[in-house]
């Protein structure tokens, strides 16, 4: 899980007079890109088989530039700490990146860790996907509503547990 006084610390031990660049699976970030926001939220949640969680959640949004240079790794930086001294709630939240080329299509992203290229910083972001928690917990492979867990980590493969036309009997333990 990436964070933001982890991406910090990350970029710290980078210098500060390089660009810092942000890429996505379809290229890089423009030069002239803006950190629009820097968000903390509490969510709550219960996931297909009734587990009721809370969680904490940052949110870093950027704005595709038309500028003729990136941001420096020091004035990132800088906007980090700012604010982080003045919302230090998210220094430890599970952060994500909001960004859309040419400002369009806004994609909630993850982060790599940054890597220097001679004399530029890259930060890869990649795409999120849905996930099932409870498949996840007990390492099992995801396969919809078919495939559905309850409490135990049991699987009903192919059962119609999630089904409004065939329920399964025990589907209390699933599908909440």
């Amino acid at each position: 899980m990436k964070t933001l006084s982890g991406l910090l610390h990350d970029l710290q031990l980078q210098d500060p007079s390089h660009p810092l660049i942000f890429e996505t699976q379809e290229g890089e970030i423009s030069p002239g890109y803006h950190v629009t926001e820097l968000r903390h939220s509490t969510s709550k949640g219960i996931d297909c088989s009734g587990n009721k969680e809370a969680w904490q959640e940052a949110k870093l949004q950027l704005l595709d530039g038309r500028g003729e240079t990136h941001m420096s790794v020091g004035k990132f930086n800088g906007i980090v700490s700012k604010s982080l001294s003045v919302m230090p709630e998210l220094a430890h939240a599970s952060l994500k990146v909001e960004f859309g080329h040419d400002n369009t299509d806004l994609r909630l992203m993850s982060l790599s860790s940054p890597e220097c290229r001679g004399s530029r910083v890259l930060i890869r972001l990649g795409n999120t996907r849905a996930v099932c928690k409870p498949a996840e917990k007990f390492g099992r492979q995801e396969g919809g509503a078919d495939q559905c867990c309850d409490s135990k980590g049991t699987s009903a493969k192919t059962s119609s547990c999630c089904s409004t036309t065939k329920p399964r009997e025990d589907a209390s333990s699933c599908c909440a």
